[in-house]
């Protein structure tokens, strides 16, 4: 009997082409390559998981169509020479294995080539500094350098590099390619006005900004044959006010028609931050953000259309898909966070997927430079050192101790009891869960709170023995007499010792946020880090007034969490958030607050007062514990090591349960 997820599960051909299922990994770039961008055994292993959980297309992201002067971020897989093809035919036999339909994302980054990677100015339609490099030119200390205009003999260089790339495609077994001509990159900057500032056949009306893709795609057709399908990812709006908008993208594709068959329809810009969000939707937007515009394509064009953004489930696919929005889904962190996610659906066990929070952690790894890895999945990136992604077993079997029920002591519980360890949790709350609560009590954070939900029935339900309200002591401890002892107690919210800190309109920013405090309506908000901003607009959305004051001059900056997107919600509804501002005292009815740059203290008027400045490690509770048994047997981890996010107290409890 098959599954309930009838249209996600039903195969279609193209050109001749079998996918067996309409669920599409989306483009991924694991940094797993060779510094030359050669395919290693790493980068292969990294999608077997995702092939084998039933995956009908997996795409390899940013593959360079020129990594040797153009290349856009490191570790960046390589199509620009005859030397790539063997290994690629490594990755494709892989792909056969399990009937996944693999592709290359073929791609070049244009006017956001990375001068710090290549020491060579970009290139694209048309000559002007780009803010990526901005930013990265103040980070590192340099001057921006201006992107070069290319001549026509670039252009007709860097269009054959296109056709050639997708032809060692298909010359390593490959039946399909994925051409990036979205999200201000190269073929996208051709054709928006955004980057296209052109006089010549290639700048100006719709008709010659499309020249240069539709020039690509004749030549891929040629020499790939009739017998090859072409994907073409495009942003249906890029959102910037002066970029490509939708009614002119459903005229561009509709010129285009034909020459490739599926579309796969995205939003926004890799290329100013500010944009980021409207690719990689954070926890803070909607699922399924594009399907509108998806539906819409779909209406118009002859060919196929899939869609991403947001797609988290096979439920989502199934209702886009039986409504005739789209033909396939792209999925990208649903697969990392659970690469069996297909497997659970078709024999109808949804519960059983570990939900992705949309934390975008994995984004974040990425943009600082370091291999792949997903908050929730802590086996992703490891799956040649965990033999396919398959935790070893232990070959001396113990009983191990673990004190803490937060995130890292769930999850090292769990991997020690996948190991064949006998294992004990004990939590000194009522339940399990730690500060993973606190993390997931925004309304709009539904992810966090499935995942919550998942993770707990998970440990609940693992043969762990679990003793809630039980605090341990070291006495507690040698009476169990444990072989191992992990010690994952977390950490306790840091106040500012400040004059006022204990009145009694002082409190923790989660508890006010999950409705444990009340709270007057004009509130200070003390940190403008994650807690604060989120604490502060889950308030701010139930109509109160609120300030989030931040010592440091400026918010941390990630394109991919939503910062920006917490305050502005906090400013719609009549707050603010102001950095620079320290707090010195506390009164009954305001804060004193002090500029950072200024010296000068200021009283703002307020009924309540939320600390969200931080956490402190329980480090009392760690020293009295890590002596009980033999200090090379006691691991210290999560919070209770170091305050960190999710994705690192996971990954410590994974590593502890590896070691013991």
């Amino acid at each position: 009997m098959g599954s309930s997820y009838k249209h996600v599960f039903s195969p279609m051909e193209i050109r001749g082409v079998e996918y067996k299922n309409r669920i599409h990994m989306a483009p991924t770039s694991p940094k797993l390559t060779d510094p030359k961008g050669f395919m290693t055994t790493e980068h292969i292993e990294y999608f077997r998981p995702i092939a084998r959980g039933g995956a009908g297309i997996i795409t390899l992201g940013n593959c360079s169509v020129d990594i040797e002067h153009y290349q856009d971020e490191p570790r960046q897989a390589a199509l620009d020479n005859d030397h790539y093809i063997p290994s690629l035919t490594r990755l494709v036999d892989m792909f056969e294995q399990y009937g996944v339909v693999g592709q290359m994302e073929v791609n070049h980054s244009g006017l956001d080539a990375a001068w710090d990677l290549t020491h060579l100015p970009a290139i694209g339609p048309s000559a002007q500094f780009m803010p990526m490099d901005r930013m990265k030119a103040a980070a590192n200390g340099r001057e921006p350098v201006k992107a070069m205009e290319m001549t026509p003999e670039q252009i007709k260089k860097v269009r054959q590099q296109y056709i050639d790339a997708a032809y060692r495609c298909k010359r390593a077994g490959m039946n399909s390619i994925f051409l990036h001509a979205g999200h201000g990159n190269l073929i996208g900057q051709f054709s928006s006005p955004l980057y296209n500032r052109r006089t010549d056949e290639y700048g100006g009306p719709l008709e010659n900004r499309a020249h240069f893709c539709m020039e690509i795609l004749e030549g891929i057709r040629r020499k790939c044959g009739e017998d090859f399908v072409i994907e073409m990812r495009v942003s249906a709006d890029e959102i910037h006010p002066d970029g490509m908008h939708f009614e002119e993208t459903k005229r561009y594709l509709q010129m285009l028609d034909g020459m490739f068959d599926i579309v796969s329809v995205s939003a926004g810009l890799h290329t100013d931050r500010e944009y980021f969000k409207y690719w990689t939707p954070n926890m803070f937007r909607g699922r399924m953000v594009n399907v509108g515009y998806a539906g819409e394509i779909k209406k118009l064009l002859k060919s196929r259309v899939s869609v991403a953004g947001g797609i988290d489930t096979l439920a989502n696919a199934e209702e886009i898909i039986a409504n005739g929005w789209a033909d396939f889904c792209l999925f990208a962190r649903a697969l990392m966070a659970d690469p069996e996610m297909p497997r659970k659906y078709a024999f109808d066990m949804p519960e059983e997927v570990r939900p992705c929070t949309r934390c975008n952690w994995c984004g974040k790894r990425i943009t600082t430079t370091r291999t792949v890895a997903c908050a929730v999945n802590p086996k992703l990136g490891r799956e040649f050192e965990l033999a396919g992604g398959n935790v070893p077993e232990a070959p001396v079997k113990k009983k191990v101790l673990i004190a803490g029920g937060g995130p890292a002591g769930m999850q090292a519980a769990l991997t020690c009891l996948e190991r064949g360890h006998e294992v004990i949790l004990a939590e000194r709350e009522g339940h399990l869960g730690g500060n993973l609560i606190a993390a997931s009590a925004m309304p709009l954070k539904t992810g966090m709170q499935e995942f919550r939900d998942y993770f707990i029935r998970q440990v609940e339900r693992s043969g762990a023995e679990i003793r809630l309200n039980c605090e341990l002591t070291p006495e507690l401890v040698r009476e169990i007499a444990p072989d191992a002892l992990v010690i994952a107690v977390g950490a306790d919210p840091f106040f500012p010792d400040v004059p006022g800190k204990d009145l009694p309109h002082v409190h923790w920013c989660s508890d006010a946020e999950r409705g444990l405090v009340d709270t007057g309506d004009d509130i200070a908000v003390i940190g403008g880090g994650s807690l604060g901003l989120e604490g502060g607009a889950s308030l701010a959305m139930k109509g109160r007034k609120v300030t989030v004051f931040e010592a440091l001059p400026a918010l941390p900056y990630n394109p991919t969490q939503g910062n920006g997107q917490l305050t502005e919600m906090i400013r719609k509804a009549g707050g603010d958030v102001l950095t620079g501002k320290r707090l010195a005292r506390i009164t009954e009815k305001s804060v004193l607050i002090t500029d950072v740059n200024s010296g000068k203290t200021e009283e703002y008027p307020c009924d309540t007062v939320l600390m969200a400045a931080g956490m402190k490690s329980r480090k009392k509770t760690v020293e009295a514990l890590r002596h009980t048994l033999p200090e090379t047997e006691v691991w210290v981890i999560g919070d209770a090591k170091r305050p960190l996010m999710l994705g690192d107290a996971i990954r410590a409890g994974f590593n502890a349960g590896l070691g013991i």
